[in-house]
């Protein structure tokens, strides 16, 4: 061995080496943890981001639907017919979970609408563009106890009957749905001091051969205001409330035909 180059070398220590070991783990502790939480942060925002997403879509699938609502005065024009038509909408309790001891109080919603049919596409008439694209259209929330979970599905019955609740094939849009409420813009109060009171109701139902004979009740709502929520797997839920103006006889004759 060199003498020259052994001269002032000099070794760490154990306790040195601990205390590197140890600084380092106090480090490395750190880092992971820091990044844990961003990625956690991370993942709850694109979950929050998706819940947002889905509910949006959502929500723009029944506000088109409702859009295009009718009211076939023809339908029930016979005095003696008891076909239904415009809207039904009641309030229904349903629970989220199995023995649920506090159900929610939803809409059950259907309608007649003018739109293209979304689950008939085997039907032959519609493969060869012949649609008649006026359709019974229901939503709800429904628990399926096989499952144990709460579903927000779509009826849709291709061909209209004098049953407007019934009937069709169903579609389930969601599981994530937790909450599905529609109000209705009744009328329109004048009051003395001037200007209008709104009065909203939680359910609605066509008078089919009355409407029309007096004016009250209306045969379609003014407005609807449509508020829904969602909640995700971590249990963040989501919400969001919209109000659409309807279309109300006499603004489009051609609804009422």
């Amino acid at each position: 061995m060199n003498p020259e180059f052994s001269i002032g070398r000099k070794a760490f220590s154990l306790l040195e080496l601990l205390v590197s070991i140890t600084l380092l783990a106090l480090v490395s502790a750190l880092i992971y943890g820091a990044f844990f939480q961003v990625s956690n942060s991370s993942l709850k925002v694109k979950e929050s981001l998706s819940q947002s997403q889905e509910l949006r879509l959502l929500m723009k699938m029944v506000l088109d639907d409702l859009q295009a609502v009718q009211y076939l005065e023809h339908f029930v024009e016979d005095e003696e017919s008891n076909s239904q038509t415009g809207i039904i909408s009641t309030l229904e309790w349903v629970q989220s979970i199995e023995n649920n001891s506090s159900p929610s109080e939803v809409s059950n919603l259907s309608f007649h609408a003018s739109v293209p049919s979304r689950f008939f596409k085997d039907i032959e008439s519609v493969r060869s563009g012949m649609d008649p694209q006026l359709h019974e259209i229901g939503y709800f929330l429904e628990f399926d106890q096989a499952e144990g979970i709460l579903e927000f599905n779509r009826r849709e019955d291709f061909y209209i009957d004098n049953d407007l609740t019934e009937g069709g094939r169903i579609q389930v849009l969601s599981e994530s749905v937790s909450d599905f409420q529609v109000e209705f813009l009744f009328r329109e109060i004048e009051q003395a001091a001037g200007g209008s009171k709104e009065e909203w109701t939680a359910e609605f139902n066509t008078e089919e051969r009355e409407c029309f004979k007096t004016g009250e009740p209306p045969c379609l709502p003014r407005a609807i205001q449509l508020s829904m929520s969602l909640q995700g797997a971590s249990g963040e839920i989501v919400s969001d409330s919209q109000v659409i103006n309807l279309c109300v006889r006499p603004c489009k004759p051609e609804l009422f035909e």
